[in-house]
């Protein structure tokens, strides 16, 4: 797993510890991790905004130019809905405002790296049982990792040049590779090679029509006559499912 964590705390001495106590959780556990420090809300998101790539969020709770609820509220509604969010705070009156922001817990200062370890265990068993699955994917930006769960479909744009055309739900990246090489890497997550260029994430389609899928987002993508109904099968059974859990 290669873990890329956030910390925007404007103390400099505890965004600091925190980063070396994370730099000892991953010596001592063989876990891979980034760790990137933010001394105020404005930079962080600006940051953020363009590189969509943390799975981690620690955030101060109390700082001057943006509050760390603040914060928080933005990167829910406008960049990642499903990043693991952890706040910084020693006053319990703000549990209260955090809950509509979904975090996944609270920290307090000062650190004890013992807790931070316990926290770090816990975050690392939520990606994992929850299927959270991320990856890394080169583009002409650099490395970026995705979240698998926003990604409607990958498309071989140039198959000539292995120039392949990932699909978001708020983004298009392009990229090296191939639909073989991500359909096996896939093939236990939900998606499936509607056709020669297409590689479908089964938890974004809305319905079928004669020869295309219509996905939630209202685009479509070819499938073709000989996989049609065996797709059909495996999304009815992927909807059984999830409506089971």
């Amino acid at each position: 797993m290669n873990l890329k964590i956030a910390v925007c705390d404007d103390n400099r001495n505890d965004r600091e510890k925190l980063k070396s106590i994370l730099t000892n959780y991953y010596m001592a556990n063989d876990i891979e991790l980034s760790v990137d420090l933010y001394a105020g809300g404005k930079e962080f998101l600006e940051h953020y905004r363009k590189s969509k790539d943390y799975q981690l969020v620690l955030l101060d709770i109390e700082m001057p130019e943006i509050s760390g609820i603040e914060i928080a509220e933005t990167i829910r509604t406008e960049i990642d809905r499903h990043v693991i969010l952890i706040f910084i705070s020693n006053y319990p009156q703000y549990m209260q405002d955090s809950f509509r922001v979904r975090p996944f817990q609270y920290i307090t200062k000062p650190f004890v790296q013992e807790d931070i370890f316990n926290l770090m265990s816990n975050v690392v068993r939520e990606i994992e049982s929850s299927r959270i699955i991320y990856s890394l994917i080169s583009t002409e930006k650099g490395d970026i990792t995705i979240n698998i769960r926003d990604l409607l479909y990958i498309e071989a744009s140039d198959s000539r040049k292995n120039q392949l055309t990932f699909h978001f739900t708020d983004q298009v990246l392009t990229t090296k590779g191939t639909i073989a090489h991500w359909n096996e890497q896939l093939k236990d997550y939900n998606f499936y090679q509607s056709c020669r260029s297409i590689l479908v994430n089964l938890l974004h389609i809305h319905y079928f029509e004669k020869g295309s899928i219509i996905l939630k987002n209202g685009e479509t993508v070819p499938v073709s006559r000989k996989k049609e109904k065996e797709l059909k099968t495996l999304f009815l059974n992927t909807t059984i499912k999830l409506l089971n859990l």
